[in-house]
Formats: structure tokens, C-alpha cells, sequence
């Protein structure tokens, strides 16, 4: 039957053939692309709710009193906070206690609001 069809005829059922085979090689990829952007997604979100293991609550810290290598251990106080932290201390009458709360670092250059809040875990002060 084969030989029986026109030359133009089987030419075009090649050339469908064609087409369709690379529609449907690019749909696969396309289907492929999909499912990984899938499995990212699914991957980040099962990693952003996993629970951080439960660990005892560090010493507080009196940053009246606390030493470079005492202020360094506070969450987003780095080095560079914690000397700001020493000088300022340094700069007020001796013996007279600086911070009365967590808000009072506010003072100190780098520290907002936000670090402030988070700080209040972690300090203690004088007269508690």
C-alpha cells in the first residue's frame, strides 16, 4: 500500500510526523522543567518548618558588666557591637550603671529597635 501513495502524500505524513515528534520531545521538557520547579518548592518548604532542636537558654548577660568575649556570644552583636558597647560603657561616670534595659542599647550605633527587642532574652541588668 505503500507504494501505491503519491510521493507529495507520504512526504506530508513525514513532515506531521516530525512536527509531532518535536512537540511532543518539547512538551516533555517543558513537563520536566515543571516537576523540578515542583520539588524545589516542595524541598524549601519543608525546610523552612522544620523545628530547630529545643536547647536550654544560654546564662544572661549583664552588659553593664560583661566583657568583649561575653557581648560577642549576644545574637547580632558582633565584634565591632561589642566594643561600641565597652566604649560607650567607658565614656559614663565610672561605677554608674549604664543600661537599665534592652532598649537603653538603642544607643549605641547598629543597634535598633529590632536587635533591641531581640536582645531582651539574653541580658539581664542590674537591680533584677
Amino acid at each position: 500500500m505503500l507504494c501505491s501513495m503519491p510521493h507529495q502524500t507520504l512526504s506530508l505524513r513525514s513532515d506531521r510526523q516530525k512536527r509531532l515528534a518535536v512537540w511532543t520531545r518539547g512538551c516533555m521538557v517543558a513537563a520536566g522543567f515543571a516537576l523540578l520547579g515542583l520539588v524545589v518548592m516542595l524541598t524549601a518548604a519543608h525546610r523552612s518548618h522544620r523545628q530547630l532542636p529545643l536547647q536550654a537558654p544560654p546564662p544572661r548577660i549583664n552588659p553593664n558588666t560583661a566583657t568583649m568575649a561575653s557581648l560577642v556570644r549576644l545574637p547580632g552583636i558582633g565584634r565591632a557591637r561589642a566594643r561600641d558597647i565597652l566604649h560607650y560603657r567607658q565614656k559614663q561616670e565610672p561605677n554608674k550603671t549604664v543600661f537599665l534595659s534592652a532598649r537603653d542599647l538603642q544607643e549605641i550605633r547598629g543597634i535598633g529597635p529590632k536587635t533591641a527587642a531581640a536582645l531582651e532574652l539574653w541580658l539581664t541588668f542590674d537591680g533584677e
